[in-house]
């Protein structure tokens, strides 16, 4: 009879622990993917860098690099961009503006003296670079979060250059810069149509930087207007009319 029972005893504590092996493992399953919260207004928040290029019905051909200075709070408090146009260069505007956000992306106005110069969208994200579409209807670039308070003249920069001149320009080169932004050596390779053109050595200018990260810039005698992106990436636009320049450089 006991052996009975403790065979009993033994048989539930068997089918116990089974049950509760089993209660433990209901849950383990893979868990549902956790949707990310869509950004808002607030998630445009700082300093930026935007650089475009498009095509407008009455300008032509263009490029436009500026900075801007968002609130969090649907505020473009302050602004600074260069224009390159096929009707002309305008150059050092100073900007102010507004945005919205819906489902993810803002729209983003910026003005001239309280007139509307440019909309655009871009993508919310939290870190790095997001791309820029539908800038005043046609063009498309890069929105850049902009730290430009490390960066200095100094160094070695490597740059890409693509435009438009007699025909399609394109080209790259290095300059290495001193202390008061004069360049001591450098090289650079620009084709232009059926024109090529190698310079073994480059004269120029890196001037010092003002507000929203804008300075002046001058390579063989083409002017331009650079805003720093980070302490060692700068985007560049030409001023002269002659030219239309985007250029791109990294310090090394």
């Amino acid at each position: 009879m006991s052996d009975f029972k403790l065979g009993n005893i033994a048989k539930h504590i068997g089918v116990s622990s089974l049950a509760i092996a089993l209660v433990g493992c209901a849950g383990s399953g893979p868990s549902a993917p956790v949707t990310p919260p869509v950004l808002g207004v607030s998630a445009l928040s700082g300093n930026y860098v935007f650089s475009v290029t498009g095509t407008d019905p009455n300008d032509g051909d263009y490029s436009v690099v500026g900075s801007f200075s968002a609130d969090g709070n649907g505020h473009i408090t302050s602004g600074v961009a260069d224009y390159n146009l096929g009707s002309g260069v305008d150059s050092n505007v100073a900007l102010t503006g507004s945005y919205t956000a819906s489902g993810g992306t803002a729209t983003i106005t910026l003005m001239d003296s309280g007139v509307v110069k440019d909309t655009f969208t871009a993508v919310l994200v939290t870190s790095g670079s997001t791309p820029v579409a539908s800038f005043d209807g046609t063009g498309s670039g890069t929105l850049y979060p902009q730290v430009a308070s490390a960066f200095t003249t100094a160094g070695t920069y490597n740059f890409s250059i693509k435009g438009e001149g007699d025909g399609v320009i394109s080209g790259s080169g290095q300059v290495v810069s001193a202390a008061n932004g004069s360049y001591t050596s450098g090289n650079l390779t620009f084709s232009d149509a059926q024109t090529s053109m190698t310079y073994s050595t480059v004269s120029g200018l890196l001037g010092p930087t003002a507000a929203g990260g804008r300075g002046f810039a001058n390579i063989e005698g083409n002017n331009l207007a650079y805003y720093v992106v980070a302490p060692n990436q700068i985007q560049l636009t030409g001023i002269d009319a002659r030219y239309l320049l985007t250029i791109q450089a990294q310090k090394m």
